[in-house]
């Protein structure tokens, strides 16, 4: 008689319990006092003013602090890169891009965390280390933003909200102005920046796997309520650092360089994602967190092994047209 493997039957389970609903999910203590993240440093005016603060829910927990990659060795001389969550930071890069209606910039901030733990219930298919998110606002040319993305930096629950400066026309067929539901999360049909003198977006983060569950624009002081949040300071600094972590005498990157893991995030391996995604994605190394720009490691925002280059986060024109954006 033939008998299941344990693995598969675990794999099964876990699968299930990834789509069921909201169960994968972690809560958010309601007593407990969130850090409000606030971008701050010497940057040029244009990514300071726009940078998002991030609203981080259960903050007691040290894996639901935002951190900065350091590097060191461990007694057997190995390299290893952890997340300093006594320092944080929000990591920046501008990059232009045009399409056949107009020329855009896209300002790209990036946090990460020290880790994702592992737990069965609620399920983290993203359990693993140094995980991260990056938030993608796009300006028109009058500097204005007509678009908000936000994902892991895996390129997995990708979400892209307008703004009410997007164009009519611009939206996607099938929009149809309700909430966005990306796998539990429900983010607003629209972000409004009317109105205020000094908006700023705010990013809320889900505890535990440090999922987005909601985007706002909100006046910038009310970010500031010592009553309501335990306010932390998040240096601004360029993401070209993010490849020279001092180490030793020298310097090493956040990202592997060379070989089979180039373009990923050095110790953000995640088993449950290879076990559970990795035969029908066709990437043994889905969901590990990539660097922004790698030609040959694309920042792909769809499962669909086809669609890998076509979805591609570092693509922007490309990506796009892939989720039906007419910017």
């Amino acid at each position: 008689m033939h008998h299941t493997p344990r693995l598969l039957l675990l794999a099964l389970a876990a699968l299930f319990l990834a789509a069921s609903g909201c169960m994968h999910l972690s809560r958010v203590e309601p007593a407990a006092r969130p850090a409000m993240y606030q971008p701050q440093g010497q940057t040029p005016d244009l990514v300071r003013r726009f940078a998002p603060a991030f609203l981080v829910h259960n903050h007691g927990q040290e894996y639901n602090r935002i951190g900065r990659p350091v590097a060191s060795l461990d007694p057997a001389g190995q390299e290893v890169i952890r997340m300093d969550t006594s320092r944080p930071a929000v990591y920046w890069r501008v990059v232009p891009f045009q399409t056949s209606r107009g020329r855009y910039t896209n300002l790209i901030y990036r946090v990460h965390f020290p880790a994702t733990p592992a737990s069965l219930i609620p399920f983290f298919i993203g359990a693993g280390d140094n995980m991260g998110l990056l938030v993608v606002v796009t300006l028109n040319q009058a500097q204005q933003p007509v678009l908000v993305t936000a994902l892991g930096t895996c390129g997995c629950y990708a979400a892209s909200l307008p703004t009410n400066f997007t164009p009519a026309d611009a939206y996607p067929e099938d929009w149809c102005g309700q909430p966005l539901t990306i796998y539990g999360e429900s983010l607003p049909p629209r972000l409004d920046y009317a109105g205020l003198a000094d908006p700023s977006l705010l990013v809320v983060v889900r505890p535990g796997e440090h999922r987005v569950m909601d985007l706002r624009i909100l006046p910038r002081t009310e970010l500031s309520d010592l009553r309501l949040f335990t306010l932390i300071g998040a240096e601004l600094l360029p993401a070209e650092g993010l490849r020279r972590l001092p180490l030793g005498q020298g310097f090493t990157s956040l990202f592997y360089e060379q070989g089979l893991f180039k373009g990923h995030v050095k110790g953000a391996w995640k088993p449950w994602e290879t076990i559970l995604l990795g035969w029908f994605s066709l990437d043994w190394l889905v969901g590990m967190d990539k660097v922004y720009g790698d030609p040959d490691n694309p920042l792909y925002t769809s499962l669909k092994p086809w669609n890998r280059y076509r979805s591609n986060l570092a693509d922007f024109p490309q990506y796009l047209k892939y989720w039906g954006w007419g910017l």
